[in-house]
């Protein structure tokens, strides 16, 4: 019996993992959950899995979670959430949206055994500050994203000397087969409405501009400590390939799946072992046709922006994160068009500062100061 800690447990990740734990009782204990502000959704998950610790982001929450859920610890706001993040585990999830959950990962590394990540943020604003406290914590990083679950199965360390390079896949969102001239036309509605995954609104807008893609390419840099020139992205709109490796004898390494969260999560919890989850066998007969194209750096210049940031410094990584999500807030909340957020994108990373970046206060720091200027 493992013990888990869910950060982010409402949700796309979260409830994915819930439904994996809850098929798999003798396997694992939920000690902790942590939520953003829905009180009744997160009692009910808190409920359902008895758990023992439940945080709510929102401070104004703390009364009427309470009462929902009197035999439990509660938790309440930022200050909450990290003591939360501070129960010992053997396996921490760590998938809070955004930049949000960078300090609850950070805190969490000290007090579990294998960080579970999901919160790709964390890796690409402070990938260097994370990997070393890891190292320091002895605490292991298995990686959920699909493309980055992907690549850890198939990436044979022992012929890193032999590796030409490593791809990793996108499904070109919503609006791959668009003219530049029609990008005018979408709206909101459009943008989150995914071709293949049911993903939470940030990351559905970010693979609509090939943002999420440009995240993940920095967090496969990263977490596999390859040179930026090592990692390649492919088009492949039918989400079935989510990674590949490619050595210099000619041979190239694939890893094929359904589109469903809920098999990089379960390998992730259930590392070294493989166990049984509801999602489809992959049907290649049915599917017939693996269909892949380069990225249109023109329509999609999100993706070339993090590619240039991953070459630049730390401080251009946490720049771009942050304005990235300023971006897609305002588009959310339809204060700007979906053509304008690579436009206020770049806007921020034409002013990067000459900072060095050491720890992880540096990087919070420099967070803050994007998002309030």
């Amino acid at each position: 019996m493992q013990t888990i800690s869910i950060h982010g447990a409402s949700g796309s990740i979260g409830l994915n993992a819930i439904d994996i734990i809850q098929r798999n009782p003798h396997r694992f204990q939920v000690e902790v959950l942590i939520g953003g502000s829905d009180v009744d959704k997160l009692a009910a998950i808190a409920k359902g899995v008895n758990a023992k610790h439940v945080a709510i982001a929102d401070s104004t929450k703390y009364q009427a979670l309470k009462e929902h859920l009197p035999g439990a610890h509660i938790y309440a706001g930022p200050a909450g959430i990290l003591e939360a993040a501070s129960i010992n585990v053997d396996i921490c999830l760590a998938a809070i949206t955004g930049a949000a959950g960078l300090l609850p990962t950070y805190t969490a590394l000290s007090y579990c055994k294998r960080l579970a990540l999901a919160n790709k943020e964390s890796i690409v604003a402070a990938g260097e500050q994370v990997m070393a406290k890891a190292q320091a914590c002895g605490t292991q990083i298995l990686p959920v994203d699909s493309e980055h679950s992907a690549l850890f199965q198939i990436f044979d360390e022992y012929q890193r000397s032999a590796l030409r390079n490593v791809t990793i896949t996108a499904s070109g969102g919503p609006f791959r087969t668009w003219s530049k001239d029609q990008f005018a036309t979408i709206n909101k509605s459009m943008a989150l409405k995914h071709p293949n995954w049911s993903m939470g609104p940030k990351v559905t807008i970010d693979c609509a501009t090939l943002m999420n893609k440009g995240l993940e390419y920095i967090e496969a840099v990263l977490l596999f400590k390859l040179a930026p020139d090592q990692v390649k992205v492919i088009v492949h709109p039918q989400s079935i390939i989510h990674a590949l490796s490619s050595y210099e004898d000619g041979t190239t390494l694939a890893h094929l799946g359904m589109p469903d969260m809920r098999t990089p999560i379960s390998y992730a919890l259930s590392w070294p072992q493989r166990i049984k989850t509801p999602v489809a066998p992959l049907d290649l007969a049915s599917i017939a046709t693996l269909s892949f194209e380069a990225p249109d750096y023109d329509r999609f210049p999100c993706l070339q922006m993090a590619e240039a940031a991953m070459k630049d410094s730390q401080a251009a990584r946490i720049i771009m994160n942050a304005a990235n999500e300023v971006a897609v807030k305002k588009f959310l909340a339809e204060e700007i068009h979906f053509t304008e957020i690579p436009v206020l994108i770049q806007k921020f990373l034409d002013n990067v500062p000459l900072c060095p970046i050491n720890s992880i206060e540096d990087v919070i720091a420099l967070d803050h100061d994007c998002r309030v200027s």
